[in-house]
């Protein structure tokens, strides 16, 4: 006897409506929340899979409706996105290349760092996790070092230490967010003054990891959130590794009026995210967002020694 719809649809209601649910989950003390959200893009796939598997069995009602619970757990993380790929509405000006990087302690390739900075030609480099070592092997790289200018001096060398360089005149600013009984990771901020366009305001942006600390995590996105609205007068670039994607609810909070510049996956942002395995990386963790400026395009890169693709996105002054 064939079982009625309701107990049917039962097996596709419970975990779809979880999965819906989702994205929009505040992480609280749970750490295994933001891990979950991280990796929604392989829920989702599980779940297509599955809607897949339904429909060849002839169960079209269940499959429809798993469809459409995993689509709805898509939506708030598409819609930041549409309409941002050319980022501010205006007439380009003045190039300027921003390059981030997650070093993984120090330890990316510095060869093959050198070489994508040689090809790229970025006016700022935003190096996550750097150590001061790894930028004195850098520098050796090239037969005259542009990046002259920075912010302060990487102190541990860990995880911790996020730099701003810049081939133009850099002023540094109060950081904004500082480590908090060292479990916020500072973040670094910085004004270049761009010899033909002016003044740009960059923030190299780092939060420990949810993980580690959710609480922390969390804080130090919301407390850049806030930072944000009282930069004014000036374009601004937030680059980094956020440790968050467009799943996470605070990461959407931090971004709202920002564009993301990374590089896209259809009305996704790509994945940066494990860039040492086998298996294509699914997590879009490493951002660059901008504020006043027009962007131009943005590719993904990779050098050995770090788990972390790496972003150059090609912005533009707005005239």
């Amino acid at each position: 006897m064939r079982k009625p719809l309701a107990l049917r649809l039962v097996p596709v209601l419970v975990p779809g409506l979880v999965l819906a649910a989702l994205p929009h989950l505040s992480v609280g003390p749970f750490r295994i929340l933001a891990v979950l959200q991280a990796l929604l893009p392989l829920w989702c796939v599980a779940a297509l899979l599955a809607c897949l598997v339904l429909a060849l069995r002839r169960a079209f009602v269940p499959a429809a409706v798993l469809l459409v619970l995993a689509a709805a757990s898509l939506a708030p993380v598409v819609a930041p996105s549409v309409g941002s790929v050319t980022g501010t509405t205006c007439t380009p000006g003045e190039q300027v290349r921003v390059l981030s990087l997650n070093a993984e302690h120090g330890r990316a390739d510095t060869s093959s760092l050198a070489e994508v900075i040689r090809d790229s030609a970025p006016d700022v480099l935003v190096l996550v996790e750097s150590s001061e070592p790894m930028l004195t092997a850098l520098a050796a790289g090239f037969p005259a070092w542009e990046y002259t200018h920075r912010t302060g001096k990487v102190v541990t060398g860990g995880s911790a230490d996020t730099v701003i360089l810049s081939r133009h005149p850099l002023r540094e600013e109060a950081a904004g967010a500082l480590q908090s009984n060292g479990a916020l990771f500072d973040v670094p901020v910085a004004v270049i003054e761009h010899p033909l366009a002016g003044p740009i305001r960059v923030a190299g942006v780092h939060p420990a990891p949810p993980t580690y600390s959710p609480s922390s995590w969390a804080g130090t996105l919301q407390d850049l959130g806030a930072w944000k609205h009282g930069q004014t007068g000036m374009p601004l670039v937030m680059a980094g590794d956020f440790n968050a994607t467009a799943a996470h609810p605070q990461f959407r909070a931090l971004a709202a009026g920002l564009v993301e510049a990374s590089p896209r996956l259809g009305p996704w942002a790509g994945a940066t995210w494990p860039a040492d395995m086998d298996l294509p990386a699914f997590a879009g963790i490493d951002h660059v967002l901008v504020r006043g400026l027009a962007v131009l395009g943005s590719e993904r890169f990779s050098v050995p020694g770090t788990d972390h693709h790496g972003i150059v996105a090609r912005l533009a002054f707005c005239r």
